[in-house]
């Protein structure tokens, strides 16, 4: 699959998804959680993708979601920011999940 084709796809779902990365997943989320950084990744030869950036739902703080893709394999990291004067600084380590198929009993 070509990336211009998976792109809306991806917006999609970063859109539906209502769990943060680390968060507990459900059986049926698309999402799980992964111990990989976004460095590993990143080193390991997946490219960002995309990039949105949004309120957080909880705090309101400014929330970026790099979504990284290597051939058929699509990761996210969340990062929560805080703004300070002059600076804007993260309030914590980027959490990741890799995209998997979910699974129905």
């Amino acid at each position: 699959m070509k990336p211009g084709r998976i792109m809306p796809i991806l917006f999609g779902c970063i859109a539906a998804v209502s769990l943060p990365a680390h968060a507990q997943p459900q059986h049926t989320a698309q999402w799980r959680a992964t111990e990989a950084t976004f460095f590993d990744l990143i080193q390991n030869g997946y490219g960002i993708v995309a990039v949105t950036s949004v309120p957080a739902r909880s705090s309101g703080l400014p929330e970026d979601t790099y979504v990284l893709q290597k051939t058929n394999s699509v990761y996210r990291c969340v990062e929560t920011r805080a703004a300070e004067t002059n600076t804007v600084r993260s309030t914590a380590p980027l959490h990741c999940a890799e995209l998997v198929k979910p699974y129905t009993d």
